[in-house]
């Protein structure tokens, strides 16, 4: 009797990894098979020519990208290239080479809209330069609010979320099997760059230069040397990826022009910061961008250049770099909010943490606030009554920045250097097999099945379109839907679903 237990005791010991095993096996399927409806939905019934805007009416009567398009438009800001890394993150994940079509599509949408100058604008309209003047036309005279940049045809390309996005998407997808197609494109965007540089080593917003827009009083700022929305950072980047991957030394010389560009645009004490925007002037001074975008120094923009000279002294092992970053971090304790403004503005602070105003006015460092009255965006002192899509106010990981520094000045220059990309023994650079917005992040087996079961009577994860939406330039007269096909739910949720798929 004792020796018929046992067994039947060792039967249930084995059987439960077994039923482990099946219900990972069972698990898989299930997931892949979700995500693979959504993606066909998504490639095969959303997309325009391999390329996508951001949200559809489930009839598709209307549709929208930052704001309403036209159907014969693609978005590139957050848009195509994000989906065509969605596509590889998961390609790479299940090995089904739907997802590598999925993003070779992509990137044909990619390379029709890159612009004879190398670069990408915002968007592309496969309808021609015709129809998206006219769109251009119907945003001035139908938006009040949020569409400055979009609110006239330059004609050139943008490095604010467009041109960086296209041509990373584009040189990781090159890697995957060396495609000779693809090079082109890619040796395109590296001319483009290096053309678009300033001989002090900063970017424009938008290149091939233009000086025909002057709104509200203000100068064209797409000239200014643009540090906002990652664009020194990302183009620093891009070019070194393309010195790691591609062997291109000639991005060196830029590159090495765009660090330096960092320290020649640091302002001096008190205010030892940088600016999101800076005028080609003397003195390179903060500069203006739209109506709530102030001349000013910036704390976030602080922030990154404080961690990009940090980066550079890795790089480089020159303690030029480290040199000043006392003075900024000086800079941003200056500027540091009161608890007593923490509170008034409701922010929970982690630690380490700090808040500090997005702008602080030339000279005097006070904090500007932003707001709108009819119609207008206007500036002042007031902390009352603020926009609230565009935040007045900033949290900074200032800990963070003090203890790197703190532990770069500790080290050797070759410790701190020892993984320099620049070093003869450097190791080639391969992107990561995931790179979209929250991978590698844990997903429970409840959120993904609820994620699941959301796919059973549509194959698509609704979304809600922004407050922007809502204003009408005359595109169409059809109502507003309640809830839109959207690229960032898709986006969002299969992430969610791939972090999933490869834990099990």
């Amino acid at each position: 009797m004792k020796y018929i237990k046992n067994i039947l005791l060792c039967v249930l010991i084995m059987s439960f990894p077994l039923t482990g095993a099946a219900r990972k096996t069972d698990d898989r399927k299930t997931v892949s098979e979700a995500m693979r409806k959504a993606t066909e939905f998504m490639v095969e019934k959303v997309s325009n020519n391999g390329g996508y805007l951001w949200n559809y009416s489930p009839d598709f009567s209307r549709c929208w990208g930052e704001l309403e398009a036209k159907s014969s438009m693609i978005w590139i800001e957050r848009g195509t290239p994000a989906m065509g890394h969605l596509f590889l993150d998961a390609y790479h994940a299940t090995g089904d080479k739907y997802y590598l079509e999925a993003a070779k599509k992509a990137a044909s949408a990619l390379i029709w809209a890159q612009l004879p100058c190398g670069g990408w604008n915002y968007m592309a309209d496969f309808a021609g330069e015709g129809s998206l003047k006219d769109w251009y036309r119907k945003v001035a005279s139908g938006y009040r609010y949020c569409a400055q940049e979009h609110l006239h045809y330059s004609g050139n390309a943008t490095f604010d979320d467009g041109t960086i996005d296209a041509a990373t998407f584009l040189l990781r997808l090159y890697t995957e099997e060396w495609d000779p197609a693809l090079r082109p494109a890619i040796d395109k965007a590296i001319d483009f760059m290096i053309q678009s540089q300033y001989p002090v080593g900063g970017w424009p917003q938008r290149w091939p230069l233009r000086h025909d827009f002057v709104h509200e009083g203000k100068a064209d700022y797409s000239s200014f040397i643009t540090i906002n929305d990652g664009v020194h950072t990302g183009n620093i980047n891009f070019l070194l990826d393309c010195y790691q991957i591609l062997s291109e030394e000639r991005v060196l010389e830029p590159i090495q022009r765009a660090m330096s560009c960092v320290l020649v645009l640091q302002g001096g004490k008190p205010q030892a910061g940088w600016a999101m925007q800076h005028q080609l002037d003397m003195n390179y001074s903060p500069g203006h961008a739209r109506d709530f975008e102030p001349r000013g120094w910036a704390s976030t923009a602080t922030a990154e250049m404080i961690g990009n000279l940090m980066t550079f002294y890795t790089w480089t092992g020159d303690s030029k770099y480290l040199a000043r970053i006392p003075d900024a971090l000086e800079f941003l304790k200056s500027i540091e909010y009161s608890e007593d403004m923490v509170k008034f503005f409701g922010v929970s602070l982690k630690e380490g943490q700090i808040l500090c105003p997005t702008f602080v006015e030339v000279g005097t460092g006070k904090p500007l606030y932003l707001h709108r009255a009819d119609g207008k965006y206007f500036v002042d002192y007031d902390p009352n009554n603020l926009i609230t899509h565009y935040r007045s106010y900033r949290t900074i990981n200032y800990a963070d920045l003090e203890r790197r520094y703190r532990e770069l000045m500790e080290m050797s220059v070759e410790q701190a250097t020892a993984d320099s990309p620049f070093k003869g023994d450097a190791k080639v650079k391969r992107y990561p097999a995931m790179m979209s917005k929250g991978a590698g992040s844990q997903t429970s087996r409840e959120e993904a099945m609820e994620l699941i079961s959301l796919l059973k009577d549509k194959p698509y994860w609704s979304g809600k379109l922004p407050g922007v939406s809502g204003e009408n330039p005359g595109f169409s007269d059809a109502p507003l839907p309640s809830e839109v096909i959207s690229i960032q739910s898709y986006m969002t949720n299969m992430v969610k679903l791939l972090n999933y798929f490869v834990s099990l």
